[in-house]
């Protein structure tokens, strides 16, 4: 837990900066959580690399993907999102190759149902929301195979967990921007993605046991 208290601090800072409404220190604070994991993934040692690598790109791509959203640069930020999610299930992927397919099927009804309700308001971004919605459920897919594949894995289900909280963050803003506005859901959408980066992060610093 000692290596995320910079996160936490990062987080407040953010949100001293929204609260001050200052918008050029909200976006230079925007970033700073997720790169500081970023940062403690990479310095942090053990023996699953891919693994380490894989989530330490999907960070990166997040910290740019939340500069972009600032920028109200949607698609942008969509196509660096799905970079993320695509980096994640990649190193998930490299650490557990069981094909897991019961485990898929809870995230496939997920994505099908939420891109059915919000695909008659989608227009011309149906062809890249479809792609990201099986991305992320791709994603969380390979974080619940994870679970329980070796006794010695530690981390998985902190990995679960944040993959999880990062499809919420993510539904939240489909349900708000192409379905019904939500008033007051930032608030849960910027929990459920930080709780889903610092859980995701997590599985990369957990060491595996011997």
């Amino acid at each position: 837990m000692k290596r995320l208290a910079p996160f936490a601090v990062a987080v407040a800072l953010y949100v001293l900066a929204t609260a001050a409404g200052t918008p050029p220190v909200r976006l230079a604070a925007k970033p700073l959580p997720v790169l500081v994991l970023a940062l403690a993934v990479a310095v942090a040692a053990g023996r699953a690399f891919a693994l380490r690598r894989g989530i330490f790109v999907g960070l990166l791509f997040s910290a740019a993907g939340d500069v972009l959203l600032e920028l109200d640069l949607f698609l942008p930020g969509l196509l660096a999102f799905l970079a993320a999610h695509v980096a994640y299930a990649v190193a998930f992927l490299s650490d557990t190759k069981a094909a897991a397919p019961l485990r898929a099927l809870p995230f496939a009804i997920w994505g099908g149902l939420l891109f059915t309700h919000i695909q008659p308001r989608l227009g011309s971004l149906a062809a890249p929301v479809v792609v990201y919605v099986v991305a992320i459920c791709a994603m969380m897919w390979r974080a619940a195979a994870r679970v329980g594949s070796r006794p010695g894995l530690r981390g998985a289900r902190a990995g679960l967990l944040g993959a999880v909280s990062f499809g919420l963050s993510d539904s939240l803003i489909a349900l708000d921007r192409f379905s019904s506005p939500m008033p007051g859901v930032s608030g849960p959408i910027m929990l459920f993605y930080w709780l889903g980066q610092a859980g995701i992060a997590k599985a990369a610093l957990d060491k595996e046991s011997p």
